[in-house]
C-alpha cells in the first residue's frame, strides 16, 4: 500500500507496525518476518497492526496500542491542522530532528557490522522520514505552509529561599547557593531549544522531573566520599530502584547524552564507572548491577558543602514528608530546614 505518510514522514505502507506488508503472508512467513525486525531493529512487530497515526482518534477503538494518542508529534500536527510536519513553518524544527534516530549508520553502529541492502529497505527504511517531508515541503506553495503553533512558558513554581534558617553562617550559605542551584535548573530550558511550541514544551515539562529526581536520588541515598575530589556516589541498584516515576533515568542513552551534557551549566557534574563488561543491557537499559555512579558539585555550585547541603536537604525533606518529599524538592521548598 503507497502514499500513506504518518504524520512525521515514515512510509505506513512498508511499516513493520503497520497492516499493509504483512498482509499477503501465512503466520510462517510473518514469523520470520517478525524475527527480522527483531534482529535489525531490536523490536517485534505486534500481532495487531498500527491503524496508522492518520486515523482519526475517534475511529481508534479503545483499548488500541498504536497509534499512540499522546505521540508528540502527532498532537502537533492536529493542533496545525495539517497532514504532516512538511506543511509547518518550522519545519524540521528541532524535536523532529531529535525524532529522527532510526536510520542505516544509527543501526550499524549499535550492531557493530554492517546492515544488508534487503534489511534495510525492509525494516528501516520506513522511519527514514525525513526525507520524504523535505520532498513534500520543497513541492509546497507558500500558501500551503502554516505557522506553527506557539505556546505560553511554562509555569515554573519556586518556594523562595527560607531567610531564618536555625543554622550557621556558612551553613546558610551552603542552602542557599543550593537552592539557588535548583532554581536555575529548574528555570532552564534543559539543553532544548524551540520551547515555544508545543512538542519541545512538553520535552522540557517531562525534562524537569527527571533533572530533579537524578539529583534526588544523590541527595538522599548518595554516599559522600572526599578521595579523588569530594563526590556522592551511588550503587546501581540503588540508583534503579529510586527513580520514582522517572522511569527514563534507566536508559543509558538519556543518562549519557541528555543529564550528563546538561548538568555541567549549573556547575554539577556527574559520571558513570562500570565494573564489569555488562553494565548496560543491549537495547541501552542500565542494569541493576555492575556499576555505581558519582556526582559532584564545582565551587561555581558551592562545592562540597553544598553537597552536604543537598543530603541533609533531602534526609529532613524525607523524614517530614515521606512519599510525597519529591513533590516538595520539585519546588525547591527549604522551609522543611527552618526546623532543627
Amino acid at each position: 500500500m503507497k502514499g500513506i505518510i504518518s504524520k512525521c514522514g515514515f512510509d505506513c505502507g512498508t511499516c513493520p507496525w503497520g497492516p499493509y506488508p504483512r498482509g499477503n503472508m501465512n503466520d510462517e512467513e510473518f514469523e520470520q518476518y517478525k524475527k527480522g525486525a527483531k534482529r535489525t531493529l531490536g523490536y517485534m512487530p505486534m500481532k495487531t497492526p498500527c491503524l496508522t497515526c492518520q486515523t482519526p482518534d475517534e475511529e481508534i477503538p479503545k483499548g488500541t496500542k498504536l497509534p499512540p494518542r499522546s505521540c508528540l508529534v502527532r498532537r502537533c500536527v492536529d493542533k496545525a491542522g495539517v497532514e504532516n510536519c512538511a506543511y509547518c513553518s518550522r519545519f524540521p524544527c528541532d524535536f523532529l530532528n531529535a525524532h529522527y534516530v532510526w536510520n542505516r549508520d544509527y543501526f550499524e553502529k549499535k550492531h557493530g557490522k554492517p546492515v544488508s541492502d534487503k534489511d534495510h529497505r525492509t525494516f528501516i527504511e520506513p522511519f527514514e522520514g525525513l526525507k520524504r517531508l523535505k520532498d513534500i515541503h520543497a513541492a509546497l506553495k507558500p500558501k500551503d505552509i502554516v505557522d506553527a503553533p506557539r505556546v505560553p512558558p511554562l509555569k515554573t513554581r519556586i518556594t523562595g529561599f527560607p531567610e531564618d534558617l536555625p543554622y550557621s553562617e556558612a551553613k546558610k550559605r551552603a542552602f542557599r547557593t543550593l537552592h539557588k542551584v535548583l532554581a536555575s535548573v529548574k528555570r532552564s530550558s534543559l539543553g532544548l531549544s524551540g520551547t515555544d511550541t508545543f512538542p519541545q514544551q512538553q520535552r522540557l515539562e517531562n525534562r524537569r522531573p527527571h533533572f530533579l529526581r537524578f539529583l534526588w536520588i544523590f541527595g538522599r541515598h548518595g554516599e559522600l566520599k572526599q578521595d579523588d575530589g569530594a563526590h556522592l556516589i551511588v550503587d546501581a541498584k540503588t540508583y534503579i530502584d529510586n527513580r520514582g516515576s522517572e522511569t527514563t533515568l534507566a536508559t543509558w542513552t538519556y543518562v549519557n547524552d541528555v543529564i550528563f551534557k546538561v548538568l555541567p551549566e549549573f556547575g554539577i557534574h556527574a559520571e558513570l564507572i562500570p565494573s564489569i563488561k555488562r553494565w548496560k543491557t543491549e537495547m541501552e537499559g542500565l542494569r541493576q548491577k555492575g556499576w555505581t555512579m558519582r556526582l559532584s558539585f564545582d565551587e561555581s555550585a558551592g562545592g562540597v558543602d553544598a553537597l552536604r547541603a543537598l543530603q541533609t536537604y533531602t534526609r529532613k525533606l524525607d523524614d517530614k514528608h515521606g512519599k510525597r518529599a519529591f513533590r516538595y524538592f520539585r519546588d525547591i521548598d527549604m522551609r522543611v530546614l527552618t526546623r532543627e
